[in-house]
């Protein structure tokens, strides 16, 4: 009778364990996609913030580099240095360089013609 009531007990915790295992893999995914979804905001937000900046700073005679890179200032101080958001900072930093050096060529392509 021990015997029987031994061996399924090792069942059981067998069962346990297993679901266990499970669990801490689900909880490893789940936390992996929470991850990749707040680095997703992160970027669509930056990316928000660098059309808003960019729409902002275009005036009737051209595209006014002032304004543009007060605006990214501005909001790069209120995002935060750690966590996802911050992934922002790179975000900012890359997007206003490449739209700063496309304003650079079209500037100098509009004063050679």
């Amino acid at each position: 009778m021990t015997n029987t009531a031994h061996a399924a007990d090792t069942i059981y915790i067998r069962r346990i364990q297993r679901q266990q295992v499970e669990l801490t893999l689900l909880k490893a995914e789940r936390d992996a996609a929470l991850r990749e979804r707040d680095l997703a905001r992160a970027r669509s937000e930056a990316t928000s913030t660098l059309i808003d900046a960019l729409i902002g700073s275009l005036r009737p005679y051209g595209f006014s580099r002032k304004r543009f890179l007060s605006a990214i200032r501005r909001t790069a101080r209120t995002v935060p240095d750690h966590g996802p958001a911050a992934l922002q900072h790179g975000i900012l930093f890359e997007g206003s360089n490449r739209i700063l050096a496309a304003s650079r060529m079209s500037g100098q392509a509009a004063t050679r013609g």
